[in-house]
């Protein structure tokens, strides 16, 4: 690996990670009120004035490829963003992203069927850890727990490692296609289309109790700004690295990151269980990719 395309996989891990545990701060707010729409709007909205700026200087036209594809990954974006919010309302910030890190088996996947990729027989046992993680993470630790509690921590996260996995053919589709060339072009309008359709949401609910704090509003103005900028490396980085190189580093890195972030950052404390899920989700990442 030559040393620009390895900066600039350091700065996307520690970026990843930084944003997987600072969108904890924004899960404090109900879906249902105003509020958790306006950090999602602003959010996103930061994120395209960071890919607006960067368009300015990489501009190649809009092609109908570009439009289409972009209107799919902004749909993935927000399904993402807004159920990964929601799991870290009730889920420990290093197990979500575990659990989060495991969208990269889409793209996997789906590259067997569409792109005639080849999966080893360790590839898919990996695939099949996947199983055993997702019901532990849904499994209540405590006997006193409410089961509801879990199943509402659980689908959301599930949702969101789907649409993460999304965000990755949709980029690949896109990189394949003959309008390859406007790729910021296509983040950016993804982009904005998130932001368009989180702030219509929060123009067309009521307000909650809570209010939002500045800290929270800065929280989502860096976690678009970064989501933006992790986007445009790992695209880059998936042109210039191979799939087996990429993706464990990428994705174990942000894991372990992640750990240490929610460690220092909200204190959570790890437990047993969690190290197993830790475990069990970097033994799937580099099974997927041996």
């Amino acid at each position: 690996m030559s040393i620009i395309p390895a900066i600039i996989l350091l700065c996307s891990t520690i970026l990843g990670a930084t944003k997987n545990v600072l969108i904890k701060g924004l899960s404090g707010y109900s879906i249902k009120n105003r509020e958790f729409f306006i950090l999602q709007s602003s959010l996103f909205g930061a994120g395209s004035v960071v890919l607006l700026i960067i368009n300015l200087f990489t501009f190649n036209g809009i092609s109908l490829t570009t439009v289409i594809c972009s209107i799919l990954y902004g749909i993935m974006l927000i399904s993402g963003l807004w159920c990964y919010t929601l799991a870290l309302s009730q889920g420990k910030t290093a197990i979500c992203a575990t659990v989060y890190s495991f969208g990269f088996i889409v793209p996997t996947l789906s590259g067997t069927l569409f792109w005639n990729e080849n999966v080893t027989l360790f590839g898919y046992l990996g695939i099949l850890i996947l199983i055993p993680v997702l019901i532990i993470s849904g499994t209540s630790p405590k006997k006193q727990e409410n089961k509801k509690t879990t199943k509402d921590y659980i689908i959301p996260l599930v949702i969101a490692l789907l649409s993460s996995g999304g965000l990755g053919v949709m980029q690949k589709i896109h990189q394949k296609s003959s309008s390859a060339n406007q790729m910021n072009t296509f983040l950016l309008l993804s982009f904005l289309f998130a932001f368009l359709l989180s702030l219509i949401f929060s123009l067309s609910l009521k307000k909650g109790e809570e209010k939002i704090e500045r800290k929270t509003t800065s929280f989502a103005l860096i976690v678009g700004s970064i989501f933006s900028l992790c986007n445009i490396m790992n695209t880059y980085l998936a042109g210039v690295l191979d799939s087996a190189v990429l993706f464990p580093i990428l994705n174990i890195g942000t894991i372990l990151i992640s750990l240490i972030l929610s460690i220092i950052i909200f204190k959570e404390k790890i437990y047993k269980r969690d190290i197993l899920i830790l475990i069990l989700g970097i033994l799937a990442i580099v099974l997927v990719n041996f």
